[in-house]
């Protein structure tokens, strides 16, 4: 059986094509195992931040805080016994006591 000038050049294309095509497989096999790996992290991720808000929830409730408060002995704190501290921004520079002096009728219009 006698081949022709271009057979050779032929036969290396179909061999060429067809590792190609198996490399393309194996490479979508390969990205389908870390696609389901990744898709169960993410539900694993889901359910662990679902079940931190649920305990988030019960400890911030008032009744818990309070509990909390009880077995470590604090009491409520009267309203006399706080003191209101007055925050001035560090105006520095030019534009610094440029945005101070716009701002503090801002700042004093929020607190009243």
């Amino acid at each position: 059986m006698e081949f022709g000038p271009g057979a050779a050049t032929r036969l290396a294309g179909a061999g060429t094509l067809v590792l190609f095509l198996c490399w393309q497989h194996v490479e979508a096999t390969r990205l389908g195992y870390q696609v389901e790996t990744a898709r169960k992290t993410a539900r694993q991720k889901g359910s662990r931040v679902a079940t931190l808000r649920v305990e988030l929830e019960e400890r911030l409730s008032p009744a818990e805080v309070s509990a909390r408060a009880q077995r470590l002995g604090l009491v409520p704190v009267e309203p006399d016994a706080l003191r209101r501290l007055e925050v001035r921004p560090a105006a520095s520079g030019v534009m610094g006591r440029w945005w101070a002096r716009r701002l503090r009728p801002l700042v004093a219009a929020s607190r009243s």
